[in-house]
């Protein structure tokens, strides 16, 4: 049997938190997280315009971080609000192991998906998200 642990946390880079207008871009990301087909947590985040969100996991045998900026973009023209996630494990000693860096262009409240699977592990890691435009 596994244990799972959620924690979120919000990171701000200095320059989101310079002086300006009092309301800010940002994003409502309805997320929801499994493990081998099994959905462990549904977290929900909201994050201003590129600053980064994160999701920390532990099982029995691993402890897994995903990370995530939201921004506007575009991809071939298609416009829409990239998601950059930055996936990987955490070590005993608090090591980060990057696993993977997928990024997803989406379209506003529509369901996007991304499956890791782990080479050695053979356990399988996914995470949906719908993102939707929010003013801070």
């Amino acid at each position: 049997m596994k244990t799972f642990i959620l924690a979120l946390a919000l990171s701000f880079s200095p320059t989101l938190m310079a002086a300006g207008p009092a309301t800010k871009a940002g994003y409502a990301l309805k997320m929801e997280l499994s493990m081998n087909g099994k959905v462990v947590s549904t977290p929900q985040l909201i994050v201003r315009n590129g600053a980064t969100g994160s999701i920390t996991e532990e099982s029995a045998t691993q402890k897994t971080f995903i990370e995530v900026t939201a921004t506007e973009g575009s991809v071939q023209k298609r416009q829409g609000i990239m998601m950059n996630f930055v996936v990987g494990v955490i070590a005993k000693d608090g090591v980060r192991t990057v696993l993977s860096r997928p990024s997803i262009l989406a379209n506003e409240n529509e369901k996007a998906e991304i499956t890791i699977a782990g080479k050695e592990s053979g356990e399988t890691m996914a995470l949906s998200v719908i993102a939707a435009r929010k003013t801070l």
